[in-house]
């Protein structure tokens, strides 16, 4: 599938198992990271950090779950899924492992695949993507995550409405 080809949700389901996009490689710096931690109430206002002062890594290390959370920042940024009025939500993870460390400064990218999608009667989509975080120069890969988006549409003017569960 080409990244600059956009793709219309319906046509997605003719697309599993192949490359949903590539993202171009950035950094994570400092400032990213401790709003991060800001953000997330590990900040020393709210949480006791002694245990994390003896980390062995040391402080420039990315959390995991920043990592994780960057999912939503390349799948806007790189989806090729197209369309008025179509918003994806996040309908959880079915697997994620942080298999090596990234530091502060190191590139990474995602690349994603598309592992499954499901159209439902109430027109809205399961998509499944495989989503592999690489770090420039390291063989092993940062993050693996398996990711479910439910995918709706609305009409332009329509009133947004609740999707099933």
């Amino acid at each position: 599938m080409s990244q600059s080809r956009a793709i219309h949700l319906p046509e997605l389901t003719d697309h599993v198992g192949e490359l949903f996009f590539e993202s171009p490689w950035m950094a994570i710096d400092q400032e990213h990271l401790g709003q991060f931690a800001f953000s997330t109430y590990l900040d020393p206002a709210y949480t006791d950090l002694t245990a994390s002062k003896n980390n062995p890594l040391g402080a420039e290390l990315v959390d995991g779950f920043l990592l994780l959370s960057m999912l939503t920042a390349f799948h806007f940024n790189n989806s090729p899924i197209k369309g008025d009025g179509i918003y994806g939500f996040n309908y959880g993870m079915d697997r994620v492992r942080f298999t090596h460390p990234v530091f502060v400064g190191q590139r990474i990218r995602c690349v994603a695949t598309v592992a499954a999608v499901d159209p439902r009667e109430d027109g809205t989509y399961l998509v499944t993507t495989d989503n592999t975080i690489e770090i420039e120069g390291v063989e092993k890969p940062a993050m693996v995550a398996r990711w479910v988006s439910l995918f709706a549409t609305r009409e332009p003017g329509e009133q947004a409405t609740e999707p099933e569960a």
